[in-house]
Protein backbone atom coordinates (compact mmCIF):
# COMPACT_ATOMS: atom_id res chain seq x y z
CA UNK A 1 0.00 0.00 0.00
CA UNK A 2 1.49 3.30 -1.06
CA UNK A 3 2.11 5.87 1.70
CA UNK A 4 -0.32 8.81 1.77
CA UNK A 5 0.69 11.83 -0.29
CA UNK A 6 2.22 14.61 1.78
CA UNK A 7 0.03 17.65 2.50
CA UNK A 8 0.73 20.63 0.26
CA UNK A 9 3.08 23.15 1.79
CA UNK A 10 1.43 26.20 3.28
CA UNK A 11 2.29 29.35 1.38
CA UNK A 12 3.36 32.20 3.66
CA UNK A 13 1.66 35.51 3.08
CA UNK A 14 1.17 38.72 5.00
CA UNK A 15 -2.06 39.54 3.14
CA UNK A 16 -5.40 37.96 4.01
CA UNK A 17 -8.09 38.22 1.36
CA UNK A 18 -11.75 37.88 2.30
CA UNK A 19 -13.60 37.80 -0.99
CA UNK A 20 -17.24 38.24 -1.91
CA UNK A 21 -18.85 36.75 -4.99
CA UNK A 22 -17.28 39.39 -7.24
CA UNK A 23 -14.23 38.51 -9.37
CA UNK A 24 -10.82 38.72 -7.74
CA UNK A 25 -8.91 42.02 -8.15
CA UNK A 26 -5.72 42.39 -10.20
CA UNK A 27 -2.43 40.87 -9.10
CA UNK A 28 -1.42 44.18 -7.48
CA UNK A 29 -2.77 43.03 -4.13
CA UNK A 30 -0.71 39.85 -4.29
CA UNK A 31 2.43 41.86 -4.95
CA UNK A 32 1.65 44.00 -1.92
CA UNK A 33 1.45 40.80 0.11
CA UNK A 34 4.94 39.76 -0.94
CA UNK A 35 6.38 43.11 0.12
CA UNK A 36 4.50 43.14 3.41
CA UNK A 37 6.35 40.26 5.07
CA UNK A 38 7.28 40.94 8.67
CA UNK A 39 4.56 43.53 9.29
CA UNK A 40 1.00 43.33 10.61
CA UNK A 41 -1.09 41.09 8.38
CA UNK A 42 -2.61 43.17 5.62
CA UNK A 43 -6.29 42.66 4.89
CA UNK A 44 -7.91 42.94 1.48
CA UNK A 45 -11.64 42.60 2.13
CA UNK A 46 -14.18 42.42 -0.68
CA UNK A 47 -17.80 43.19 0.12
CA UNK A 48 -20.96 43.80 -1.83
CA UNK A 49 -21.67 47.48 -2.60
CA UNK A 50 -24.92 47.36 -0.62
CA UNK A 51 -23.19 46.05 2.49
CA UNK A 52 -25.36 42.94 2.58
CA UNK A 53 -22.35 40.84 3.64
CA UNK A 54 -21.11 43.29 6.27
CA UNK A 55 -20.02 40.38 8.50
CA UNK A 56 -16.91 40.30 6.31
CA UNK A 57 -15.95 43.64 7.86
CA UNK A 58 -15.40 42.13 11.34
CA UNK A 59 -11.59 41.81 10.90
CA UNK A 60 -11.42 45.40 9.68
CA UNK A 61 -13.27 46.67 12.75
CA UNK A 62 -10.97 44.69 15.05
CA UNK A 63 -7.92 46.04 13.23
CA UNK A 64 -9.14 49.61 13.65
CA UNK A 65 -9.54 49.05 17.38
CA UNK A 66 -5.89 47.98 17.47
CA UNK A 67 -4.62 51.12 15.74
CA UNK A 68 -4.70 50.02 12.09
CA UNK A 69 -4.84 52.44 9.17
CA UNK A 70 -6.81 51.44 6.08
CA UNK A 71 -8.83 52.61 3.10
CA UNK A 72 -12.60 52.23 2.88
CA UNK A 73 -15.24 53.26 0.34
CA UNK A 74 -17.41 56.30 1.01
CA UNK A 75 -20.17 58.06 -0.91
CA UNK A 76 -17.46 60.09 -2.66
CA UNK A 77 -13.79 59.13 -3.04
CA UNK A 78 -12.24 56.27 -1.03
CA UNK A 79 -10.73 57.47 2.23
CA UNK A 80 -7.91 56.66 4.61
CA UNK A 81 -9.36 55.95 8.05
CA UNK A 82 -8.07 55.30 11.56
CA UNK A 83 -9.13 55.59 15.19
CA UNK A 84 -9.32 59.34 15.84
CA UNK A 85 -8.40 58.75 19.49
CA UNK A 86 -5.09 57.03 18.73
CA UNK A 87 -2.16 59.42 18.32
CA UNK A 88 0.01 56.60 16.91
CA UNK A 89 -2.64 55.73 14.31
CA UNK A 90 -3.03 59.38 13.29
CA UNK A 91 0.73 59.77 12.86
CA UNK A 92 0.85 56.52 10.88
CA UNK A 93 -1.89 57.77 8.55
CA UNK A 94 0.05 60.97 7.92
CA UNK A 95 3.22 58.99 7.28
CA UNK A 96 1.51 56.66 4.79
CA UNK A 97 -0.05 59.61 2.98
CA UNK A 98 3.20 61.60 3.21
CA UNK A 99 1.25 64.53 4.60
CA UNK A 100 2.16 67.23 7.08
CA UNK A 101 0.69 67.33 10.57
CA UNK A 102 -1.35 70.36 9.56
CA UNK A 103 -3.07 68.29 6.84
CA UNK A 104 -6.80 68.96 6.80
CA UNK A 105 -8.71 65.88 7.88
CA UNK A 106 -12.29 65.11 8.77
CA UNK A 107 -14.24 63.09 11.27
CA UNK A 108 -16.35 60.37 9.68
CA UNK A 109 -19.46 60.40 11.87
CA UNK A 110 -22.17 57.87 12.61
CA UNK A 111 -24.86 60.48 13.19
CA UNK A 112 -25.48 64.15 13.88
CA UNK A 113 -24.92 63.36 17.56
CA UNK A 114 -21.23 62.80 16.79
CA UNK A 115 -21.14 66.19 15.07
CA UNK A 116 -22.53 67.79 18.23
CA UNK A 117 -19.88 66.03 20.30
CA UNK A 118 -16.78 67.08 18.38
CA UNK A 119 -17.85 70.52 17.12
CA UNK A 120 -19.62 73.62 18.42
CA UNK A 121 -22.50 72.86 16.10
CA UNK A 122 -24.11 74.63 13.19
CA UNK A 123 -24.10 78.43 12.99
CA UNK A 124 -27.39 80.08 13.98
CA UNK A 125 -29.52 82.19 11.70
CA UNK A 126 -28.09 85.73 11.62
CA UNK A 127 -30.97 87.61 10.03
CA UNK A 128 -34.78 87.59 10.26
CA UNK A 129 -36.22 85.12 7.80
CA UNK A 130 -32.90 83.39 7.20
CA UNK A 131 -33.38 79.59 7.04
CA UNK A 132 -32.20 77.53 9.99
CA UNK A 133 -29.01 75.85 8.79
CA UNK A 134 -29.39 72.80 11.01
CA UNK A 135 -32.79 72.03 9.46
CA UNK A 136 -31.34 72.43 5.97
CA UNK A 137 -28.37 70.20 6.73
CA UNK A 138 -30.62 67.47 8.11
CA UNK A 139 -32.26 67.23 4.69
CA UNK A 140 -28.91 66.71 2.95
CA UNK A 141 -27.26 64.27 5.33
CA UNK A 142 -26.15 61.56 5.07
CA UNK A 143 -24.56 62.69 1.83
CA UNK A 144 -21.34 63.60 -0.02
CA UNK A 145 -20.59 66.77 1.93
CA UNK A 146 -17.77 67.87 4.22
CA UNK A 147 -18.76 70.65 6.62
CA UNK A 148 -16.03 72.62 8.33
CA UNK A 149 -17.13 73.63 11.82
CA UNK A 150 -15.53 75.05 14.95
CA UNK A 151 -14.05 72.20 16.99
CA UNK A 152 -15.17 71.51 20.54
CA UNK A 153 -12.94 70.63 23.46
CA UNK A 154 -14.05 67.01 23.04
CA UNK A 155 -11.96 66.65 19.90
CA UNK A 156 -9.30 64.09 20.88
CA UNK A 157 -5.80 65.36 21.62
CA UNK A 158 -4.58 63.00 18.90
CA UNK A 159 -6.00 65.47 16.38
CA UNK A 160 -3.40 68.16 16.83
CA UNK A 161 -1.18 69.72 14.25
CA UNK A 162 2.10 67.87 14.63
CA UNK A 163 5.05 69.34 12.76
CA UNK A 164 8.67 69.50 13.90
CA UNK A 165 7.79 68.27 17.36
CA UNK A 166 5.26 71.04 18.02
CA UNK A 167 1.59 70.52 18.78
CA UNK A 168 -1.20 72.97 18.14
CA UNK A 169 -4.86 72.39 18.88
CA UNK A 170 -7.16 72.32 15.87
CA UNK A 171 -9.79 75.04 16.12
CA UNK A 172 -11.69 73.78 13.08
CA UNK A 173 -12.53 70.31 11.86
CA UNK A 174 -14.37 68.80 8.92
CA UNK A 175 -17.27 66.44 9.57
CA UNK A 176 -18.82 63.91 7.23
CA UNK A 177 -21.85 61.61 7.39
CA UNK A 178 -21.35 59.26 4.42
CA UNK A 179 -24.35 57.92 2.54
CA UNK A 180 -22.61 54.62 1.90
CA UNK A 181 -23.80 51.31 3.42
CA UNK A 182 -20.28 49.86 3.71
CA UNK A 183 -18.85 52.91 5.46
CA UNK A 184 -21.90 53.09 7.71
CA UNK A 185 -21.58 49.39 8.59
CA UNK A 186 -17.96 49.92 9.68
CA UNK A 187 -18.90 52.93 11.80
CA UNK A 188 -21.82 51.14 13.43
CA UNK A 189 -19.79 48.02 14.21
CA UNK A 190 -16.93 50.10 15.57
CA UNK A 191 -19.44 52.19 17.55
CA UNK A 192 -17.41 55.37 17.32
CA UNK A 193 -16.35 57.88 14.64
CA UNK A 194 -13.23 57.62 12.52
CA UNK A 195 -10.64 60.08 11.33
CA UNK A 196 -10.62 60.22 7.54
CA UNK A 197 -8.63 61.77 4.71
CA UNK A 198 -9.10 61.33 0.97
CA UNK A 199 -7.13 58.48 -0.64
CA UNK A 200 -6.00 59.61 -4.05
CA UNK A 201 -4.73 62.77 -5.64
CA UNK A 202 -6.38 65.94 -6.98
CA UNK A 203 -5.12 64.94 -10.43
CA UNK A 204 -7.13 61.70 -10.23
CA UNK A 205 -10.23 63.64 -9.17
CA UNK A 206 -9.86 66.12 -12.02
CA UNK A 207 -9.30 63.36 -14.56
CA UNK A 208 -12.86 62.07 -14.09
CA UNK A 209 -13.78 58.45 -14.65
CA UNK A 210 -13.37 55.90 -11.87
CA UNK A 211 -11.51 56.19 -8.59
CA UNK A 212 -8.34 54.08 -8.28
CA UNK A 213 -9.04 50.36 -8.02
CA UNK A 214 -8.89 49.01 -4.46
CA UNK A 215 -6.08 46.63 -5.37
CA UNK A 216 -4.14 49.50 -6.93
CA UNK A 217 -4.50 51.42 -3.66
CA UNK A 218 -3.14 48.44 -1.75
CA UNK A 219 -0.26 48.22 -4.21
CA UNK A 220 0.42 51.94 -3.86
CA UNK A 221 0.22 52.29 -0.07
CA UNK A 222 0.79 48.76 1.20
CA UNK A 223 4.59 49.08 1.15
CA UNK A 224 4.27 52.22 3.29
CA UNK A 225 2.44 50.31 6.02
CA UNK A 226 -1.24 50.38 5.04
CA UNK A 227 -3.03 47.68 7.05
CA UNK A 228 -6.19 47.04 5.04
CA UNK A 229 -8.30 47.97 2.04
CA UNK A 230 -12.04 47.40 1.76
CA UNK A 231 -13.15 46.82 -1.84
CA UNK A 232 -16.82 47.45 -2.64
CA UNK A 233 -16.39 47.56 -6.39
CA UNK A 234 -15.65 50.37 -8.86
CA UNK A 235 -16.61 53.91 -7.89
CA UNK A 236 -16.57 57.19 -9.78
CA UNK A 237 -13.80 59.64 -8.87
CA UNK A 238 -15.90 62.28 -7.15
CA UNK A 239 -14.82 64.35 -4.16
CA UNK A 240 -17.20 65.57 -1.50
CA UNK A 241 -18.50 69.13 -1.59
CA UNK A 242 -16.68 71.14 1.09
CA UNK A 243 -18.65 73.88 2.85
CA UNK A 244 -17.01 76.19 5.38
CA UNK A 245 -19.42 77.08 8.18
CA UNK A 246 -16.95 78.98 10.38
CA UNK A 247 -17.44 82.42 8.84
CA UNK A 248 -20.24 84.94 8.84
CA UNK A 249 -21.91 83.09 5.98
CA UNK A 250 -21.44 79.49 4.76
CA UNK A 251 -19.07 79.30 1.80
CA UNK A 252 -18.39 76.57 -0.73
CA UNK A 253 -14.67 75.81 -0.76
CA UNK A 254 -14.94 72.98 -3.26
CA UNK A 255 -17.81 71.86 -5.46
CA UNK A 256 -17.90 68.09 -5.56
CA UNK A 257 -20.51 65.38 -5.78
CA UNK A 258 -22.97 67.10 -3.45
CA UNK A 259 -25.13 69.98 -4.72
CA UNK A 260 -24.78 73.01 -2.39
CA UNK A 261 -27.99 74.57 -3.72
CA UNK A 262 -29.91 73.31 -0.68
CA UNK A 263 -28.15 76.05 1.30
CA UNK A 264 -28.79 78.63 -1.36
CA UNK A 265 -25.10 78.54 -2.24
CA UNK A 266 -23.29 78.40 -5.54
CA UNK A 267 -19.83 76.99 -6.16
Amino acid sequence: MAPPAPAPAKQPSSLVRLASRRPAPPAAAARAAERGAGRRQQLFVQVEPDGSDSWRLDPVVEALKQGAVGIIPTDSNPAFVCDLGSRAAVEKLLEIKRARGSQKMSVLCRSLQDVDTYTLGWPPSRAPGQPDMFKLVKRALPGPYTFILHASKELPKALTNVDKGKSKKRHEVGVRLPDDPVAQAILQQLDRPLLCSTAGSPEEDDAGGFAPDAAVLMDRYGPAGLDFVVDAGPRLAEGSTVIDCTGVEPAVLRRGKGDPAFLGLEA
